[in-house]
């Protein structure tokens, strides 16, 4: 109403000078309820979107409520960010054997939620044009790659990346199901963890086809390594943790304790018992699974990446060049989620003892959920399928 006011004072004035009360009089009268429509209008469509979203984000709660109505599931911790907001939401116990309320400032296991973290750092080496991606492994990791008919010539840092190097993971089921499980605490060194993978023969010729091997991601690291004099921590810490202001994401190392306020972490035996197992020696992950950090931290990170923030425009193009995955689109370090509703968005899963979590976001980065359950399993997986698309669906 500001602008009538000023209109009418100017009529009032030229009534005085002109003696014209009747037109002036009119003129800011119908002007004054043209104005007052427009703004009810307005605010009219203004209230209904606040409603509509209000309305959307509790039902994204009340689906959260509702998949920890089962023993699967102890609880959820939800975070994300939407039209300039942050929200987080936590429901259920952090503990089925001494129950407590979750938080959602909880920190947790991220498992391969680290791989995006890692493959940001080597395209941000890209951008700085300290290597390039289609650089053999060879080239960086001389004699490393060999045997078992093995060639690092090759394989190019791309194709870690993306995962159609064709290397073999080392993380089979037995080593995941008995060997970690039965030594919690055991250190494995990256020698260690690359002599394991070696030791298996070739899943298919590099580019030839597509698997999911954590020895891709273990050797990003090393190469970072050798390309900055800096372990993949210590650059992922320097770029990314530091800059964005993230306090509560560490990169484990040799340590067995997630520091901070966290839940008892579920971990799932073949027979599909879910037992304790909170405190887990990472080493085994390497570059490929060993951060710590929390929904607030993963929304800052996903934010600034698909946002355009961390990289140029070429590399996020390189970031979002996809090959066929069995489960879709894989880009570097990313690959596509599709809702129920075929709508696209970008991010990553991770898996790991006692924790799964999520980050899916918009490729603008305004639009950002991360999800994290204290457990793993099939019900886990649903659970976090049912969040997500809830969240982005229409």
């Amino acid at each position: 109403m500001k602008s009538f006011t000023i209109q009418k004072r100017v009529a009032l004035t030229l009534t005085a000078i002109l003696a014209g009360p009747l037109a002036f009089d009119a003129y800011g009268t119908v002007h004054a309820k043209d104005q007052t429509a427009t703004y009810q209008a307005i605010d009219k469509v203004g209230n209904n979107e606040k409603e509509k979203k209000r309305k959307h984000r509790e039902e994204v709660k009340l689906v959260m409520d509702q998949v920890v109505t089962t023993k699967g599931v102890p609880s959820v911790i939800a975070g994300g960010l939407q039209d300039g907001k942050s929200w987080s939401y936590a429901t259920g116990t952090a503990s089925y054997e001494v129950p407590r309320p979750v938080e959602s400032d909880f920190s947790f296991r991220i498992g391969s939620i680290s791989k995006t973290f890692t493959a940001s750092v080597v395209l941000q080496l890209a951008d700085e044009k300290k290597l390039n991606l289609d650089d053999s492994v060879e080239k960086w990791l001389p004699g490393v790659i060999k045997g078992k008919g093995y060639d690092g010539n090759k394989i190019t840092i791309r194709q870690l990346l993306n995962h159609t190097s064709g290397l073999a993971s080392y993380t089979d089921l037995d080593f995941r199901d008995i060997t970690l499980p039965q030594n919690p605490y055991r250190y494995y060194s990256v020698d260690e963890l690359i002599g394991m993978g070696l030791s298996k023969p070739p899943v298919f010729a590099p580019g030839k086809g597509w698997d999911y091997s954590n020895m891709n991601t273990v050797l990003a690291g090393q190469i970072i390594q050798k390309v900055t004099g800096e372990t993949y921590a210590e650059q992922i810490r320097k770029r990314f943790i530091i800059p964005l202001g993230m306090t509560g994401t560490f990169v484990m190392g040799n340590s067995h304790e997630i520091s901070g306020k966290h839940a008892t972490g579920y971990n799932m035996d073949r027979s599909g018992h879910l037992y304790d197992l909170t405190e887990m020696n990472q080493s085994w992950a390497n570059a490929a699974g060993d951060i710590v950090s929390t929904t607030i931290d993963l929304t800052t990170f996903f934010s600034a990446l698909l946002g355009g923030e961390l990289l140029s425009q070429e590399m996020m193009d390189q970031m979002h060049t996809t090959v066929d995955g069995p489960f879709g689109k894989v880009g570097l370090g990313i690959y596509e989620f599709k809702t129920a509703d075929g709508q696209s968005y970008w991010g990553h899963a991770g898996g790991t003892f006692g924790y799964e979590s999520r980050a899916v976001g918009s490729l603008d980065g305004k639009h950002i959920l991360v999800t994290a359950i204290n457990a793993v399993g099939p019900v886990v997986s649903s659970a976090h399928d049912k969040i997500i698309n809830k969240e982005f669906g229409r």
